[in-house]
């Protein structure tokens, strides 16, 4: 006699493996449930007038029984209950989804014009940047942290010149912590900045922190973009360079606008140096080919002259506007860039441009030795008289620059240390004012009138990087006497920001001129002066 065929009611013991056929229902561990009594089943009329009586009958049916550690199971009515369960969530999907409008695009010509840097709600003013996941770091983005700052110290760039760098004492567990929490608050201040131009103002200038949008006032390339992509790298933020990065390869474009006039200085130090120092710290070539790319459009600037105009146009025809009179920094303050430029490229007419230019200032006299009004002029062999030096706007750039490309160079040209050299006793002699209260530990750098040696007791923020120079020109130089007076200005800086309100530096900071020539009044309270106009601004200098 053939086998009953059980029914597809079975008890599955769940400590084994499912039956995997129809065979294995003939299994010890599965048994028979009892047959359905006759006439249980529901009338066809029932079930047409209400549908979903069946599904209660499944559940009057399914005592769903445990006995002795196992289920009773009936795979029909599972299975119902899955495809009603599907199709309800289909149902709901499509409902969903039809009930999503979608915003038709906002028809621009029936728009009033948007007031400059103002973006349209609705309408994209620049190039959205993709979707991006701020999560942890992977290992492999660990890893390309850690390659790209293996290659921080540049391309080619190994000094024979002597470390000078402080050699800092074993640090303290307190101390390691106090260091990691400060880093983390920096680094959270950038992430900030960087997302807040992320989404306002991507593939602009600037972003208009205040009222939103963005401005641009350096070329509408981009400036705040490729000024920190070296900060990206160094800081770790690795997704968000190489987002940036992919904006450079499709949407960085420096002929966009060939005819305008563009600014010399603020496109080399901002877009120039941004593209080569991320360069030298990640290898990529698109920044290269681009640097190359601008550089050569920079040479426009030049026009049959030693020293570059103001303003530049990227088409050359526009480029031949007589120019008499050049600000010192603007035409000092390339020699880095063009000199990398040209270490990286082979190409030597950048450095040469670069290089002519310090030669001819170097061989100018003055009445006050190896410093020069904030307006110079081309050729050999000048000399100027009756002006004001100072190390303050349109002037601070170009001393900075003076031990720096003597770095850069590997110490070899001499005649960057001289004039730096020069330069430091000139401003120790003439420029340094200090308290008239006989304090030791700060000084301010005044303006100092070539003629009289009159110094006026007023020091811009930007005058504050003449510490951090001071002290590479003591430790390079061997001048420890430099080396004081770097930390007497940087403390002179520092205290600009401990005495003001808001506990930030004003740009200009002026002061009581002492009874003594080469004294200031240092207020115990309020430091400095307070004065309200433009020059009580902040606006985020170095």
């Amino acid at each position: 006699m053939e086998p009953t065929r059980p029914d597809s009611s079975v008890v599955v013991d769940i400590e084994k493996e499912p039956p995997s056929s129809v065979n294995d229902f003939n299994e010890p561990s599965i048994r028979t449930r009892e047959p359905r009594p006759q006439g249980s089943s529901s009338s066809p009329t029932l079930s047409a007038v209400a549908p979903f009586a069946s599904i209660k009958r499944l559940f009057d049916h399914n005592p769903s029984a445990v006995i002795s550690g196992r289920y009773t199971v009936n795979f029909r009515q599972m299975l119902i209950l899955i495809l009603i369960f599907m199709s309800i969530t289909s149902l709901w999907i499509m409902g969903n989804a039809s009930s999503t409008v979608i915003e038709p695009e906002h028809d621009q010509k029936f728009m009033s014009p948007p007031p400059p840097g103002k973006p349209v709600p609705g309408i994209n003013p620049h190039i959205e940047p993709p979707t991006l996941n701020k999560a942890e770091p992977s290992i492999n983005e660990v890893e390309k942290a850690r390659e790209r700052y293996e290659r921080v110290r540049g391309k080619g760039t190994r000094s024979s010149l002597k470390k000078i760098q402080f050699q800092f004492p074993e640090e303290s567990e307190n101390d390691r912590v106090e260091r990691e929490k400060r880093l983390k608050a920096i680094r959270d201040g950038f992430e900030h900045a960087w997302y807040g131009y992320r989404k306002h103002a991507w593939g602009h200038d600037e972003v208009r922190p205040v009222d939103g949008g963005f401005q641009d006032r350096f070329n509408g390339w981009g400036a705040t973009m490729i000024d920190g992509l070296d900060t990206l790298v160094i800081m770790g933020f690795n997704r968000e360079f190489d987002e940036a990065l992919e904006w450079i390869k499709t949407s960085f474009d420096m002929k966009k606008n060939p005819t305008d006039m563009h600014q010399f200085f603020e496109t080399i130090i901002r877009y120039l140096g941004g593209l080569l120092s991320a360069y030298d710290l990640t290898g990529e070539k698109v920044l290269l080919d681009k640097a190359e790319e601008l550089g050569g459009y920079m040479l426009n600037a030049f026009q049959n002259r030693d020293f570059p105009a103001s303003r530049v146009a990227i088409k050359e025809s526009l480029n031949h506007a007589p120019v008499t009179n050049f600000a010192l920094a603007e035409v000092g303050s390339i020699q880095l860039e063009f000199s990398r430029l040209s270490m990286l490229t082979n190409n030597p007419i950048y450095d040469k441009k670069a290089q002519r230019i310090f030669e001819i200032l170097g061989s100018a006299t003055s009445e006050l030795p190896g410093l020069f009004p904030v307006l110079v002029q081309e050729g050999e062999g000048r000399h100027y008289s009756n002006f004001r030096a100072t190390v303050n706007g349109m002037a601070d750039s170009f001393y900075e620059y003076l031990i720096k490309e003597w770095i850069l160079l590997d110490g070899k040209p001499q005649l960057f240390r001289q004039m730096f050299e020069k330069a430091v006793d000139s401003i120790t002699k003439y420029m340094v004012l200090t308290p008239e209260d006989g304090s030791k530990d700060h000084v301010v750098l005044g303006m100092v009138s070539s003629n009289s040696k009159f110094i006026e007791p007023e020091m811009e923020h930007l005058a504050c990087f003449m510490g951090g120079s001071l002290a590479m020109g003591a430790k390079y130089f061997d001048r420890p006497d430099d080396f004081e007076l770097a930390k007497k200005v940087t403390q002179g800086c520092y205290l600009g920001y401990t005495h003001s309100v808001t506990g930030i530096a004003p740009e200009t900071m002026r002061f009581e001129k002492g009874r003594d020539s080469n004294t200031f009044i240092s207020n115990s309270k309020s430091y400095y002066i307070r004065q309200s106009g433009k020059n009580a601004k902040y606006i985020l200098r170095p």
